[in-house]
């Protein structure tokens, strides 16, 4: 909070003096203006008013006793204190009357001048702080009611006028929301929210923006920006202010703004405008912005990827069903539809793949699987074409299931062990290869134990020993090399599982069973 302190005095050597010798900054005065006359005073004053006045009593046109007394009662916050040559109780006791803070003689002793400012621009602070607080809340209850009909006192409402003349609103989504949620700790994702809020605020506070924010939904942060001033208010400022924001904000944060606006006889409609105006540019970038794109309605998918998805599926090709997926996502993303036409488009084409599914195999139960995709989908927070996919590979994994439901478990377990032989070499771990199937840890290794007759560890060693011995006889690499190769980072490790499955140690297996050309080598 900036103090600003007015120096009024008719001799120009002590205004410069007093003005330039004293380290104000250091007693939290930002800025230090000077007068010559209670006039010239009055005049600045009527610019912009100063929170403390240092004045003279015996000036022309205006002395500082007539300064004082305007002051107090045209600016009632204003805090004044009189340094005059006169040493006259009459003069002391008029000023007190009217509510100086103190009367100092010339020549002035700056020690006391010091701890005498210091004092009182504690006092000023204190009472900004309050009343910052005081009319933050005020307009948060403001806002509250005119989003929410929210009950508002009557003072707030007669008083709005007092606090802002123009107010532009935003709403804000954290990007990739749902993913967020499910990727951190429920203790790391309760404090997404409260982060977030923190970086705007911040970046507002910085930039000397009177605000308020307050979320409308779990993932809807609502600010209010208002001041006297609508320039303060323009798009390059608030792009500053937002700038600065995304930056400090741990997370990415896509905003919409609404124009500069005068009453809050508006801010209900523009409110559900900036709903729409989200809704154009969700899942697009991130970043503010202020006006959304023409968008032409997009009627329909490409029929090719329906034919493409039913043969994936009755072929019980998963990472065909993913690909090809994919890239419908993909293009339907790239023809410049909203994220909400994406979705109605995935689920139309849902809704006929089941149908689809139905008639080629009427003894299954297609229709009888809960859809995801089909449900209310809270964009706020599968804000991403990304979750879309996600829910929809969900739902065609259903239908993978239901297909071949007696097969299913071999059906799974042959695709995990595909996976691991295609990532052998990797630091593979049983819950991320469940995770990556769509299977609970404790399920996966139930059923992995059930159709394999071995652990997950134990098959996983043995695909890698089986490789790795044929790598013993077909080159030349080292033992070690040839353990780091099929995933082993342990040296000791590996022998001790080669030994364990093979009877030899791996020097000894490749001495006993390398061929003459090998042994050449």
């Amino acid at each position: 909070m900036k103090i600003r302190m007015l120096i009024v005095d008719d001799e120009p050597v002590i205004c410069q003096g007093l003005a330039q010798t004293i380290p104000w900054h250091s007693l939290g005065v930002e800025e230090v203006a000077i007068a010559f006359n209670g006039k010239q005073a009055l005049k600045k004053m009527a610019q912009q008013p100063f929170d403390l006045i240092l004045t003279d009593i015996s000036m022309p046109e205006m002395d500082g006793l007539a300064l004082a007394e305007y002051v107090v009662q045209a600016y009632p916050d204003t805090k004044m204190i009189i340094i005059s040559g006169f040493d006259n109780f009459h003069y002391a006791r008029q000023a007190l009357r009217l509510g100086i803070e103190d009367y100092l003689l010339k020549p002035v002793n700056v020690d006391e001048l010091i701890g005498l400012v210091k004092s009182v621009t504690a006092t000023i602070l204190e009472r900004k702080a309050q009343q910052t607080s005081d009319e933050e809340e005020a307009v948060t209850q403001l806002l509250l009611h005119s989003l929410f009909q929210t009950p508002l006192p009557k003072r707030i409402e007669v008083k709005q006028a007092q606090w802002f003349s123009a107010y532009r609103l935003l709403i804000s989504e954290v990007v990739g929301y749902s993913a967020l949620q499910e990727s951190l700790s429920a203790e790391a994702f309760a404090q997404v929210a409260e982060s977030v809020k923190s970086a705007v605020e911040e970046s507002c506070s910085s930039h000397g923006l009177k605000h308020v924010s307050l979320y409308g939904h779990e993932n809807e942060l609502i600010t209010l920006c208002y001041s006297d001033n609508p320039d303060v208010l323009s798009n390059k400022q608030l792009s500053n202010v937002w700038q600065d924001a995304m930056k400090q904000s741990p997370y990415p944060i896509q905003t919409v703004a609404s124009s500069i606006s005068e009453s809050f006889a508006h801010c209900l409609v523009e409110y559900e405008q900036l709903h729409q105006l989200m809704d154009d540019v969700r899942g697009q970038s991130v970043g503010l912005t202020f006006e959304g794109p023409a968008r032409a309605r997009v009627a329909m998918y490409p029929l090719e990827f329906e034919t493409k998805l039913v043969e994936a599926v009755l072929t019980n090709d998963a990472s065909s069903v993913e690909a090809c997926l994919h890239q419908l996502i993909k293009s339907l993303a790239s023809d410049g539809g909203s994220l909400s036409q994406l979705v109605d488009l995935c689920r139309k084409l849902e809704r006929t793949f089941q149908q689809k599914l139905q008639e080629r195999l009427p003894s299954k139960s297609f229709q009888e699987i809960d859809l995801r995709l089909q449900k209310d989908i809270d964009l706020r927070c599968y804000n991403t074409t990304s979750a879309i996919e996600q829910i929809f590979l969900r739902d065609l994994i259903d239908f993978l299931g239901e297909l071949k439901e007696a097969d299913h478990s071999n059906w799974v377990i042959e695709n995990i062990k595909r996976y691991i032989k295609k990532h052998y070499q990797q630091d593979l771990r049983a819950a991320e290869v469940a995770e990556q199937h769509f299977i609970t840890p404790n399920y996966f290794s139930m059923l992995f134990k059930k159709e394999t007759g071995q652990s997950f560890s134990e098959y996983l060693n043995g695909l890698r020993i089986q490789k790795s011995s044929e790598l013993l006889l077909t080159t030349t690499n080292k033992v070690f090399e040839i353990a780091e190769y099929v995933g082993y980072k342990e040296y000791k490790y590996f022998v001790q599982v080669f030994k364990k499955q093979l009877g030899l140690t791996p020097t000894h297996y490749r001495r006993l069973n390398a061929t003459e050309e090998t042994m050449k080598k």
